[in-house]
């Protein structure tokens, strides 16, 4: 019994001592379909609501491990809304036009549906949604216009 019970309390403070505060918004979920079909999930994990105007997105693409100052405005976009506590943000590459063809393709109608906001309409002027399996994506809190002093709150894939 006492073997049991020192087994047990081992187990259950190593699984303790592993458990993580979650007190900031993170990545839940990652989508990238056919064509346009890209969007992300973010979290709220907290009892609070959250500005998501203190929040950006960008791309580092094809594994890079930096950009220039004059690439911010391409690679980020800064995130809308406000996101209630315990809920998700649904972020959609904005491609609706439902009679776009390659670069223009529309995004399907069942992800439209769930869709929060949608963004990056214009390859031109903000890329940070046209991701792919090897562009790692990076949730920033602070200022869209100075990423290297931002403070990053998830990763999603390996920048480099």
């Amino acid at each position: 019994m006492k073997r049991t019970l020192l087994f047990l309390g081992t187990v259950f403070m190593g699984v303790s001592a592993s458990a993580q505060d979650c007190s900031d918004l993170f990545i839940s979920e990652y989508v990238e379909g056919v064509s346009n079909n890209k969007a992300l999930e973010i979290y709220n994990p907290t009892d609070q609501p959250i500005d998501l105007s203190q929040y950006f997105v960008a791309r580092y693409s094809n594994g890079s491990t930096s950009h220039t100052s004059a690439q911010t405005a391409s690679i980020a976009v800064e995130l809308v809304g406000t996101l209630a506590p315990y809920s998700t943000h649904v972020a959609v590459i904005d491609k609706r036009d439902s009679t776009g063809t390659g670069q223009e393709a529309p995004v399907w109608d069942e992800l439209q549906a769930v869709a929060d906001e949608f963004y990056s309409p214009v390859y031109d002027q903000s890329y940070a949604f046209y991701f792919n399996g090897n562009d790692a994506l990076i949730l920033y809190k602070g200022n869209i216009s100075d990423i290297g002093n931002q403070q990053v709150i998830d990763v999603f894939g390996k920048v480099g």
